[in-house]
């Protein structure tokens, strides 16, 4: 039996609080946006214009001082660069669209989605083989967006639902194409965010705000999701990708409960179903990723 070095153990951890933070950081995504416009009093272009303009801030930074200035890497890689982009844009259009027209339990659920997308389009386009439980998944998640769609056409959220199902394929299509082309697109999320932001220059009636929603959407922008993104991307350098994966469960679950303290808003029973069957469905895939991958480990190590 190899046992695992006392570093190596302290790596561990240390990757396991990165990744827990990074995972309850994002939490705060939505309900900050929510605090920033409580009522729905503020059109959501005025949102996207504020919020695209703070992500571009804080990733343009990030860039010049600590990738520009040392690699002197360009800002938009390639082709491979302006397609994230052009997805990132819609993306940010959308989510916060979304946010105004379906509930927070809904918008969670169904962009939880997003691994589901990759492994399909990974299937279709990148010719990767998809295991039987893959496939399994795939089909349960759907089954669970399914029932919260069907909902939201009795409760009048389906155009939201919709929305964030189209969000959750951006960000698949985006992830397909990094695989693919194994380029470093990072800053086409800053690009995204700015064109998104001038996009919804050109179509807010105002982009007046009080100075509280003003102070919750920088807050998210500038620090909170820079912050949350940054820590994801630097945990997988201690812990296996696989475990990783599972701290974005951490926004499916949490973030409903953060809506229902601050606002008070509870799902509907059946979209409490869908969820829970897609909670239940990438919990138990990613236990089972990890297993796989911990399972080659060590078969690949000698035995001592």
């Amino acid at each position: 039996m190899t046992r695992r070095p006392l570093g190596e153990n302290d790596d561990h951890k240390k990757g396991l609080l990165i990744a827990t933070i990074g995972g309850i950081l994002f939490t705060l995504d939505i309900p900050l946006l929510r605090l920033a416009n409580p009522d729905g009093s503020i059109d959501h272009w005025t949102l996207i214009f504020a919020r695209g303009i703070f992500l571009f801030t804080a990733i343009f930074l990030w860039w010049y001082f600590f990738r520009w200035r040392t690699h002197r890497e360009p800002f938009l890689n390639g082709w491979p660069g302006i397609a994230v982009a052009g997805t990132n844009t819609l993306a940010n259009i959308l989510f916060i669209a979304a946010i105004g027209k379906t509930t927070a339990a809904n918008l969670v659920f169904i962009l939880a989605l997003n691994p589901i997308f990759a492994a399909v389009l990974a299937w279709l386009v990148l010719k990767e083989d998809i295991p039987v439980w893959t496939w399994l998944a795939v089909i349960l998640s759907f089954i669970g967006v399914g029932i919260i769609v069907w909902d939201g056409l009795e409760t009048g959220t389906w155009v939201g639902d919709i929305m964030a199902l189209i969000v959750a394929m951006c960000t698949a299509v985006a992830l397909t194409i990094i695989r693919k082309t194994g380029r470093n697109v990072v800053t086409s999320l800053a690009t995204g965010s700015l064109v998104s932001a001038l996009i919804a220059l050109t179509l807010a009636p105002t982009l007046y705000m009080p100075a509280s929603s003003w102070s919750w959407v920088m807050l998210n922008g500038l620090i909170v999701m820079p912050v949350a993104s940054g820590l994801i991307a630097i945990s997988p350098r201690y812990i296996p990708s696989a475990e990783v994966a599972m701290f974005f469960l951490l926004d499916t679950v949490l973030t409903p409960i953060w809506i229902w303290l601050l606002f008070g808003e509870v799902p509907t029973p059946r979209a409490m179903v869908g969820g829970a069957i897609v909670i239940a469905t990438l919990f138990a895939h990613s236990l089972w990723r990890l297993y796989r991958y911990r399972l080659t480990v060590m078969q690949a190590s000698p035995a001592e």
